[in-house]
C-alpha cells in the first residue's frame, strides 16, 4: 500500500480508480480506498493481535479532517485493546449539506454547467444551511425555511430548488442508509405548496393565421 499524505488536494487531483488503498503518512492505520465511484476512508489495524478493518465514511461526503479525527478516536480504542463500536463510530460524524451536494454531483456525474446553476441557487437561497449537518434537512426549522422559499419565490425557481433537494435526499437515503423525508413532500401533502409552473400557452397572432390555415389545408389534401 503506498504511503502518502491524505489530503483534500490529493483526492481532488488523483485519477486512481482501481480500488487501490493509500495509507496516511501522518496517522498510522488511517487509509483511503480509491474506487471509481467513491473514495472510502478506512481504518486498517489490529486489536489484540487480530486484524481490524472499519469503513469510516466516504469523500467528499466526509472531509479528510473529519475522517482523520474519527480515525484517531477509533485507533485509540484499538491500541487500548478494545474493539470500537462500528455503528456508534460511523454515526459520530455527520456530513454537511455542502459535502453531501459534492458527493451527489460526483456520483451522478452532474455536468459542470448544471453544478454551477445548482450551486448558485443553493448559495443564494439555502446558504445558511450549507455548513449544517444533513440530519437537519429533516428538522422543523429546515421545513419552515423551505415553506418560506416556496411561498416567496417564482414557481419555476421553486421547482428547481425542490428538485435538487428532493433528489439529494433520495440519494442520501439510498447510498448512505439515512431515513430523511423531503420537506417539500410534507408541505405538498399538507397543501402548503404553490401550484407547479405550467408551460405558457401560445396565443396566435394575426400574422400567424395565414400560415396556420395553409398548414391545415395541406393536412386534408
Amino acid at each position: 500500500m503506498p504511503i502518502v499524505l491524505i489530503s483534500e488536494a490529493l483526492l481532488l487531483r488523483s485519477t486512481l480508480s482501481d480500488g487501490r488503498i493509500l495509507r496516511d503518512r501522518v496517522l498510522c492505520g488511517f487509509c483511503v480506498r480509491m474506487n471509481a465511484r467513491k473514495r472510502s476512508f478506512k481504518v486498517a489495524t489490529s486489536v489484540a493481535g487480530k486484524q481490524f478493518r472499519m469503513v469510516l465514511g466516504y469523500w467528499p461526503l466526509m472531509s479528510v479532517d473529519e475522517a482523520r479525527a474519527l480515525a484517531a478516536d477509533v485507533l485509540r480504542e484499538c491500541r487500548a485493546g478494545r474493539t470500537p463500536s462500528r455503528v456508534k463510530t460511523v454515526a459520530a460524524v455527520s456530513p454537511t449539506l455542502r459535502f453531501a451536494l459534492l458527493d451527489y454531483y460526483l456520483a451522478k456525474k452532474i455536468k459542470a454547467s448544471s453544478q454551477k446553476r445548482y450551486e448558485s441557487l443553493m448559495r443564494t437561497h439555502f446558504g445558511e444551511w450549507l455548513e449544517e449537518s444533513v440530519s437537519e434537512l429533516g428538522g422543523l426549522a429546515f421545513a419552515a425555511h423551505c415553506r418560506a422559499f416556496a411561498n416567496s419565490k417564482g414557481s419555476a425557481l421553486v421547482e428547481v430548488g425542490r428538485g435538487i433537494l428532493s433528489a439529494l435526499i433520495k440519494f442520501l437515503n439510498a447510498v448512505h442508509g439515512l431515513q430523511l423525508e423531503s420537506p417539500f413532500v410534507k408541505l405538498s401533502a399538507a397543501g402548503l405548496m404553490p401550484e407547479r409552473s405550467q408551460p405558457r400557452a401560445r396565443v396566435l397572432q394575426e400574422a400567424d393565421l395565414p400560415a396556420w390555415r395553409d398548414a391545415v389545408q395541406r393536412c386534408f389534401c
